[in-house]
């Protein structure tokens, strides 16, 4: 059996949504309807206490079905106990309610009567769920909702089961029990009397009990139209009918109801003709006959009478048509006389009470059936339209009538003056005082029938019976009061287009002799005619105008009113051509003020029929009404007035105060309103309209609390006409800045600055003064206001100007918003005298709270919106908000009021088309602005943070504490009614984010999210995330809103996985359970969530269901890949062919919001859409100009064509929030997907796999010809990201293996994809970079993406471990078997290039066409990176086949004349210049690429060129050297040294130094060799660069320093020999530095202080060898080739030596030998480091956790790990940077062999050499001898190379040095 809410919800999604049920809806609601019949029929009916059951609650242990044992504690038994007694119901009935109680509200802490309430109210929302579900399938069954036939017919059978039950005689008595004060009603004497409802507010039990009697009465009346009421229903209905109406506090809305139930028994019985639905009650003679003898049986009640009066006349109507029934069916010989006088006596006695006065006053008036449900009260009118029909038509009642018109045209005198109250418009009217005269049948008769078809004018289509009683009621009349009745009657008819014609006619025709226009016209062309004779008669009074003329005018007037403003809007233009006898008795003081009130009103209907009757009304108003004085100027008008004594203030103030009635204001202020708002010219703000301003300020409204009412419908409506005035003047007129300072002089006294000269005053100006002043008009509106909720809500449910007291509290919030939206601007300039609204309403606590408390008023919507409104600027003003609303004791019920607000929208089940409307929007709206305001904000008050303590340390708990938070969670778990509730889902996803986004909420908000209730609700990647969209035809709103809520539950995931801290298990399952969804599998291996497995499955087994195994994260991506709807403009061909289309063009080009001028406004989202109404008007203002000499056709084409332009922006406004939402949703997904890869990675199993179907996903999505170019942007950038991964991803540790050990198969195992998915990922890319839309930004990202992919594909093994280091490895592992899986893996990487050069050789043409337009006419940043792509090009080059490209395009010597033509003016300063200095880097880097690339032959091309002139002429080298760089444009300021030399200098002498690698192919006596000289040249040109570089401090030098360094030993001493005269001293330089390098503290100094670390100090050491095998290179040239002879020891040269040169610097062979010893022991500490490297490698799977962690440490690589990975990750780690560290010890070892066998080379030629002194080399031979010794103790298993060459060098060597000694 399911539960009443289930059932409920079952039944609402099913038969109250927008779209027709699904099949699955269908079956579910059969299936809950089946399921609850048992509890349907047997309604509230409920286990009663027992004994047994009390002992076993009282016995502390429960077992409730279906559950465990339930241990009680004291107070649970006292609760449980209180419940049965106070409700009558079983003692474990209520322990269910408790357990129940508990899940829906967390009761813990909570006070025993706080928990009894809370748990009654439970039980009372299971009866009202459960009520409300019978009364929904009822409304199915009886209403047509359009549903369908088959599953209505379904419904009904149920239902008819169910009433044949005794479902009806069910809801009767419980009609009646609940109406007693007993636990089974609303409670004994010593009951709990309050319950707590769903929201924790505390109610009347009574109130709750009592709207469940309501809601059964109302079923009681829908079960008649299912299955008709048997004989005992209709006496037990009718008994309780007399029962409720004798109570003297019943609810009339029940009585109604009894009523009711019975007149559409008796109607719908005998009404049914078909033949197997005979009627029921008529067949039982003993029922007629007890019942008629009930029904004629008197009492002395009143009340009772009249409703029993009622019945009579549905009983009298029913006798009739079952009489007529029975007779043509001969079922009956004759026609019973018995029954006939049955039909007489009822009939004379219903009519003889006149209970057509009855049905008039005491129901359809009453203020309780007004109020009634909308649907009910439709049911009711139709139900008595069909009896009243029935009643007119029928020959015996028809009979009747005709006698009750003769009585009372003979009863009635002629000229009977009746109370002038009763003969006044309608509106005006007071049923419940009509004088005993008036009283006739007739009239009554009359009066109802009107009644009836002015609430439901829709009636009348069709009805001739209705035409028939017209015609004959309208014959013959008598007196006034039967015509008036009968005026009345036609004014009704005029309700719609139809009646409107046909009362014209009918009175433009001669059906009737005394009634027609003529007679209205010529009675008051007559009353004008006499009383002007009056006033030309010398001392003659106005004659007295007649009380029943008065009263005929009025209703011939209301007929006129009604006849113009339903007319056909063409047609009317012709009836009435002369209107002037309607304006000419206004300005007599005798003609009485309802008259006049009467005249106003018909006036201001024919202000619509045409612009040019608006300004003809305007001119006679002028001339007859009475004028307006407000002042002793009073404009134009002035002359006129001046002679005139009796004005509106006096008429006001003396007439009408004294009859304490207003007729005549009224209708003066609502006639001036209508005709003001059709103004179009606003130029002069107002001012003309000032004299009406101070006459509705000063006379009107300013006095209104203190006037006496005679009618308080007249007080609302005198106010309601002043609030529309005022609510006018704030909206229609702008201010300019010259109003300002002309309505306040602020340099008079402050007590003269208020008041400013009237022609001066502006109306809004006046008003808003007012407001700003807190002055009257602001105290009148607040005090309306301060009624507060429940005394709006009292009126309005029990009183007739209860509706009116409704809409002036609605014009009044609206005003104080207008104001709200202007006074900030006026603020500024008229300080202190006036002040912004907010400080107004502050100085009184309440007034705040009373505008905020409308919030739960929904009766109105509108209200709510204002209140809404007001709370939003309110909060955004109000730093002190929260304090002064708990000050002031209203901030729960706020916080209770708002969330019911937003839970009553999310249960709606009807659209709502305009969002601006939409409560629920507006509410999440205000929460979403005022999370970033300061701390307390409305946000954290409403969502229940604690606001008396630091918003930071709330716990929330929306289980306890009822707000808007728990509705907002619990809608969005549900995500029930998609189609209706789209944006609230959307806004409620915006909501959360913003709030896990904010710094305050963050930590709350993610914790909750974060528990296994919701898990940031993940789930929904399962029933929104990849469901498909629905279609753009069908319901594009609903599509871009879906599109929506995607983008944000995927930005809240995202938030989760960026921010959620992992040592907290519900943040950690949520993450797993997240990247679960998103990419099916994790790894669990490291959190081991037992949850995940589930998961996994679950998500698996709904994939398989889809597509088998498809990631989510690639549905999501396919999901948001549409082609976005297109936006273009087509214009109508006739604005085309005019060439008027470019001023549409202007209109759209001005991007002003509507408010500004513009025709845009911003959505709710942000979007900026076009203002249809704005637009419209601008276009009408545009073309009225030029349109004024069409001819009619030219005119119709020209609407038709701003009928297209309009049809258009809505598409437009559509198609833009289509490509918004789609943009959102797809930065959502690549949020969604880039932070899990950059941030959870280590989560995810096959992770390769995974960043390859992303890769590839994204390219090809970005390269489909759907995707607009922001998509592919966005997608590029995941792209991006991807390979990033990927290149990351290659020498991670591989996942999958459930061992803790490692082995060195793991550094070359499975981590490159495949190349046939490398292949298919650069074609891919291809495409996407040659899509038809691009854009340089796009491509910028796309080249980006190409380099990372030929990175990637660089090597496939990790370039910093040597293939020695693999060889030694691999071998010891596998045992030989190491060759073939190298051999292997370099086969793989040739295959890979000679793939890639491939696939782009294809596309050669357009994509190096591509690419170098952009290197050649892109922005810097453009540029660069295009030379970067033609470079990467360069490096796959097979053939020359690229550079051949390049040299056909011109791009080389392009790159060269740019290089030697580079200029800049700021010095390198701006942020301009320096993109420029990285576009220079970027051509030096493509022509060395050349040159490394190619060779000898790519040099050559390179030096024909002009290479080196070209580098030489380069300005860029004599900028400064350090260069401030400021961006002011990077989103925040940024400042940081630019250092020029990195930029420049470094890859210009790189390239210079790859030039010269020609020169050792020169001949060395060439010394004039052109590639020498070149380059000689090039070092004189920067000779300063070179003297900067030699200054650098070696000792403190970084790498790049160090190599710079380098790069100009190793230029120089390939050239330098050449140079024949040292003029700039480089040699000395470069002696210099030998001279302290090649010293044993020299090289220790410049690398053993470092502040680096030791991995780092390694590497340093590496440059700074190499930079010494430079330098011994270059002394090697000068000895081999230049014959220098290097001294021994540190002495005098001897210059006479011949055919040697001596060196500089003293540079000795002792200083040699220095060197090599270092370089031996560098030799000796590499070889022993990589062995021992090596061997730690071999033994890593037995280190401890400890001693891995200790290897990482000492790497400086803990970035790598985190605490959670588990030990082979950190295997791994260590092993690869052990292996790091042993190549950087292979190549320290390689390097230092090659340097030590150059010393050694050089100590063999002066060993050699006869000239060198043979006593200082034998003196330098015994430290020689020792170094040799020590280089041969060297091993090759230790060193790891071959050493016989260099072992055969040191030993000729040695014996040369044993030689020299022995000597």
């Amino acid at each position: 059996m399911v539960s009443p809410h289930e059932l409920l919800s079952t039944i609402e999604a099913a038969l109250l949504g927008p779209s027709p049920p699904t099949a699955t809806q269908r079956i579910e609601l059969m299936h809950a309807i089946r399921s609850s019949l048992p509890a349907l029929r047997t309604l509230l009916s409920y286990p009663s206490p027992k004994a047994s059951d009390r002992s076993q609650v009282q016995s502390k242990e429960i077992r409730l079905p279906d559950s465990s044992p339930i241990t009680l504690d004291d107070m649970d038994v006292q609760i449980a106990l209180k419940l049965s007694d106070d409700l009558n119901l079983n003692e474990i009935e209520c322990v269910r309610l408790l357990v129940s109680a508990n899940k829906e509200w967390v009761l813990l802490g909570r006070e025993p009567l706080e928990i009894f309430r809370l748990a009654a109210g439970l039980w009372y929302m299971e009866r009202r769920d459960l009520i409300t579900s019978l009364y929904t399938l009822l409304r199915a069954v009886v209403l047509d909702q359009g549903l369908d036939a088959d599953l209505v017919a379904d419904i009904q059978k149920h239902l008819e089961d169910l009433f044949t039950s005794g479902l009806r005689q069910g809801l009767i008595m419980l009609i009646k029990e609940l109406n007693r004060e007993e636990p089974a009603g609303f409670g004994g004497p010593n009951a709990e009397r309050y319950v707590l409802d769903f929201r924790g507010a505390i109610v009347q039990r009574r109130a709750v009990v009592s709207r469940e009697r309501l809601s059964l009465s109302h079923c009681l009346v829908l079960s008649v139209l299912v299955m008709r009421m048997s004989p005992k229903d209709v006496k037990d209905v009718f008994e309780t009918l007399k029962d409720c109406a004798a109570e003297v506090d019943s609810d009339a809305t029940i009585t109604f109801s009894l009523l009711f139930s019975l007149v559409i028994a008796f109607m719908s019985d005998a009404l049914s003709t078909v033949p197997n639905k005979a009627s029921t009650l008529s067949l039982d003679a003993s029922f007629r006959y007890e019942f008629h003898e009930l029904v004629m049986t008197t009492g002395n009640n009143s009340n009772v009478e009249g409703f029993v009066d009622g019945v009579r006349l549905a009983w009298t109507v029913h006798l009739m048509l079952t009489q007529d029934q029975s007779a043509s069916r001969n079922t009956i010989l004759g026609a019973s006389s018995k029954d006939l006088a049955n039909i007489y006596s009822c009939l004379e006695l219903v009519c003889s009470n006149n209970v057509f006065h009855f049905f008039l006053a005491r129901v359809l008036q009453a203020a309780a059936y007004q109020n009634d449900d909308e649907d009910m009260v439709y049911m009711y009118n139709g139900y008595m339209h069909k009896l009243m029909m029935c009643f007119l038509s029928h020959p015996l009642s028809r009979d009747k009538v005709k006698e009750m018109k003769e009585k009372a045209m003979s009863v009635l005198s002629p000229y009977s003056l009746l109370g002038s109250d009763d003969f006044r418009d309608d509106t005006f009217s007071d049923p419940w005082q009509v004088t005993q005269m008036g009283c006739q049948p007739f009239v009554s008769l009359l009066e109802l029938v009107s009644e009836i078809y002015r609430k439901e004018p829709e009636l009348l289509y069709g009805n001739e019976e209705l035409w028939t009683f017209v015609n004959f009621a309208g014959e013959d009349h008598t007196n006034i009061r039967t015509l008036v009745a009968f005026l009345r009657l036609l004014s009704t008819l005029a309700s719609d287009e139809e009646g409107a014609s046909k009362v014209f006619e009918l009175l433009q025709g001669k059906m009737f002799r005394s009634i027609g226009w003529s007679t209205l016209f010529d009675c008051l062309s007559i009353y004008e005619d006499k009383f002007k004779q009056s006033l030309q008669t010398s001392g003659a009074m106005l004659p007295e105008f007649e009380e029943g003329y008065a009263q005929a005018l009025v209703a011939y007037l209301d007929v006129l009113k009604k006849v113009v403003e339903n007319g056909n809007p063409i047609e009317r233009k012709k009836w009435f051509p002369d209107i002037e006898p309607l304006f000419k008795l206004l300005s007599y003081e005798n003609v009485p003020p309802y008259l006049k009130g009467a005249l106003r009103n018909a006036i201001t209907a024919f202000i619509k029929v045409s612009p040019v009757l608006k300004d003809t009304i305007w001119n006679y108003l002028e001339q007859y009404d009475l004028p307006v004085v407000v002042g002793p100027s009073v404009g134009s008008g002035g002359k006129h007035v001046a002679s005139q004594v009796y004005d509106m203030r006096f008429e006001l103030n003396e007439v009408e105060a004294r009859r304490e009635r207003y007729p005549s204001t009224i209708s003066f202020l609502n006639l001036v309103n209508a005709l003001i708002a059709e103004e179009r010219d606003v130029s002069d703000r107002g001012r003309r309209f000032m004299g009406i301003f101070r006459f509705v300020y000063d006379h009107v409204f300013g006095p209104f609390p203190q006037r006496a009412y005679g009618d308080l419908s007249e007080k609302w409506q005198l106010i309601l006409a002043c609030l529309q005035h005022f609510r006018m003047v704030l909206s229609m007129y702008d201010i300019k800045d010259e109003d300002i300072s002309s309505a306040v002089d602020m340099s008079q006294p402050s007590a003269m600055a208020h008041v400013s000269p009237l022609e001066n005053q502006l109306p809004v100006l006046e008003l808003l003064k007012d407001f700003m002043s807190g002055k009257i008009v602001f105290r009148n509106i607040m005090s309306i206001i301060l009624l507060g909720v429940n005394t709006i809500v009292n009126e309005r449910s029990s009183q007739t100007y209860g509706q009116l007291l409704e809409k002036a509290v609605h014009l009044s919030l609206e005003i104080i918003i207008l104001v709200m939206e202007k006074d900030l601007f006026l603020a500024d300039f008229w300080r202190p005298l006036y002040q912004p609204l907010d400080i107004i309403l502050c100085q009184d606590h309440n007034q705040i709270v009373a505008l905020l408390e409308y919030v739960r008023y929904d009766f109105l919507p509108q209200i709510q919106h204002c209140s809404i409104k007001i709370m939003s600027i309110l909060s955004s003003r109000l730093v002190g908000l929260v304090q002064l609303l708990l000050k002031s004791s209203a901030a729960k019920c706020l916080i209770e009021d708002f969330a019911t607000c937003l839970e009553l929208r999310f249960d709606e089940y009807q659209v709502i088309e305009n969002t601006k409307d939409d409560v629920g929007i507006l509410i999440l709206q205000l929460l979403i602005d005022n999370i970033g305001r300061p701390a307390p904000n409305i946000t954290h008050l409403l969502l229940r943070f604690d606001v008396d303590i630091p918003v930071e340390q709330t716990v929330l708990q929306p289980k306890v504490h009822y707000s808007c938070l728990k509705v907002i969670l619990d809608n969005l778990e549900k995500l029930s009614k998609p189609d209706i509730n789209a944006l609230l889902h959307e806004f409620g996803f915006q909501l959360l984010y913003e709030l896990c986004l904010d710094p305050l909420t963050s930590g709350p908000v993610m914790d909750l999210l974060s528990t296994k209730k919701y898990q940031f609700f993940s789930k929904h990647l399962e029933t929104i995330g990849v469901a498909p969209l629905p279609k753009r035809s069908n319901n594009q709103a609903l599509r871009i809103s879906s599109l929506h809520q995607r983008a944000w539950l995927l930005k809240l995931l995202t938030l989760e996985l960026h921010l959620a801290d992992m040592a907290v298990s519900t943040h950690r399952e949520t993450c797993l359970a997240i990247l679960s969804q998103i990419f099916v599998q994790c790894s669990d291996e490291i959190f081991g969530s037992p949850n995940v497995s589930q998961t996994n499955d679950a998500d698996a087994n709904h994939a398989g269901n889809r597509t088998f195994n498809k990631r989510k994260a690639l549905e999501l991506l396919e999901i948001v890949q549409f082609r976005s709807p297109d936006r273009a403009m087509k214009y109508p061909q006739f604005l085309s062919s005019l060439k008027y289309d470019t001023k549409v063009d202007d209109i759209l080009r001005n991007s002003a919001t509507s408010e500004m001028g513009g025709v845009y406004y911003y959505s709710e989202r942000g979007d900026r859409l076009i203002d249809l109404d704005a637009f419209h008007d601008k276009l009408w203002q545009t073309f009225a100009q030029v349109g004024s000499h069409f001819n009619e056709a030219e005119k119709g084409e020209l609407r038709e064509s701003i009928q297209q332009l309009l049809r258009w922006a809505w598409r437009y406004n559509k198609n833009l929030e289509e490509q918004a939402a789609q943009l959102h949703m797809l930065t959502g997904w690549s949020q969604i997907v880039e932070v899990p890869i950059s941030r959870r990675m280590s989560l995810l199993e096959d992770r390769s796999q995974i960043l390859f179907e992303l890769l590839g996903a994204s390219l090809s999505a970005s390269a489909s010809p759907d995707c607009s170019l922001k998509m592919a942007v966005i997608l590029s950038h995941v792209a991006l990201t991807c390979m990033a991964k990927l290149r990351d991803e290659r020498f991670l540790c591989p996942g999958g293996v459930d061992s803790d050990s490692v082995t060195c198969l793991d550094i070359i195992s499975v981590k490159q994809l495949s190349n046939g998915a490398c292949h298919s990922i650069l074609f891919k890319l291809m495409m996407a970079i040659l899509r038809n839309e691009s854009s340089e930004a796009l491509r910028r990202r796309q080249y980006a993406l190409l380099l990372s992919y030929f990175q990637y594909c660089r090597s496939i093994l990790d370039p910093d471990i040597p293939a020695s280091v693999l060889h030694f490895l691999l071998h010891e592992e596998q045992d030989g078997d190491e060759e073939l899986n190298l051999q292997k893996i370099d086969k793989e990487q040739a295959e890979l290039e000679r793939a890639n050069f491939s696939i782009i050789r294809k596309e050669a043409e357009a994509i190096i066409d591509l690419v170098t337009k952009d290197a050649m006419q892109g922005s810097e940043a453009g540029k660069a990176i295009s030379f970067y792509v033609l470079d990467a090009f360069i490096n796959i080059d097979q053939e020359k086949f690229f550079l051949n490209q390049l040299q056909s395009r011109g791009i080389l010597r392009s790159c060269f004349m740019e290089i030697s033509n580079f200029s800049c003016k700021d010095g390198g300063c701006s942020l301009e210049s320096l993109q420029r200095l990285c576009t220079l880097e970027a051509q030096i880097s493509l022509l060395l690429r050349i040159s490394h690339n190619y060779g000898k032959h790519g040099a050559q091309i390179l030096l024909s060129m002009g290479a080196l002139e070209h580098l030489a002429s380069c300005r860029a080298m004599s900028l400064p050297t350090k260069a401030r760089w400021v961006g002011s444009n990077m989103g925040r300021d940024r400042a940081g040294e630019a250092d020029k030399q990195r930029l420049l200098v470094t890859p210009i002498l790189r390239l210079v130094s790859s030039l010269t690698s020609l020169v050792d192919s020169s001949e060395f006596l060439e010394v004039k060799n052109k590639i020498v000289r070149e380059v000689i040249d090039f070092v004189k040109a920067h000779q300063s660069i070179f003297d900067q570089i030699f200054r650098e401090d070696v000792t403190g030098a970084d790498e790049l320093t160090l190599e710079r360094i380098n790069l100009i030993a190793s230029i120089l001493g390939k050239v330098w020999p050449y140079e024949e005269y040292d003029e700039c001293g480089l040699s000395q330089k470069l002696f210099a530095m030998m001279h302290f390098l090649f010293r044993l503290d020299g090289i220790s100094s410049s690398f053993i202080h470092s502040s680096e670390s030791i991995e780092n100090q390694k590497k340093l050491e590496l440059v700074i060898f190499q930079l010494c095998f430079s330098l011994s290179s270059y002394l090697y040239f000068l000895i081999t080739k230049k014959l220098i002879c290097l001294r021994v020891s540190d002495g005098p040269g001897d210059p006479s030596e011949p055919g040697r040169q001596r060196q500089p610097q003293q540079l000795t062979l002792n200083l040699l030998l220095d060197l090599l010893s270092l370089v031996t022991a560098a030799l000796e500490r590499a070889g022993e480091e990589k062995f021992l490297l090596l061997n730690k490698i071999q033994d890593i799977n037995e280190l401890s956790r400890h001693d891995v962690d200790e290897i990482i440490n000492a790497c400086m690589r803990q970035d790598c790990i985190s605490s959670y990975d588990n030990i082979r990750k950190r295997r791994y780690i260590a092993m690869l940077e052990m292996c790091h560290m042993a190549g950087n010890r292979d190549q320290l070892i390689a390097l230092l062999l090659q340097l030590a066998e150059r010393v050694l080379n050089i100590l063999l030629i002066h060993f050699q050499d006869d000239n060198t002194d043979s006593q200082d080399l034998s003196l330098l031979c015994g430290n020689l001898h020792a170094i040799l010794e020590r280089i041969e103790q060297l091993r090759e298993e230790k060193i790891g190379r071959g050493l016989k060459s260099f072992q055969r060098l040191v030993s000729t060597l040695k014996e040369m040095s044993i030689r020299k000694m022995a000597l």
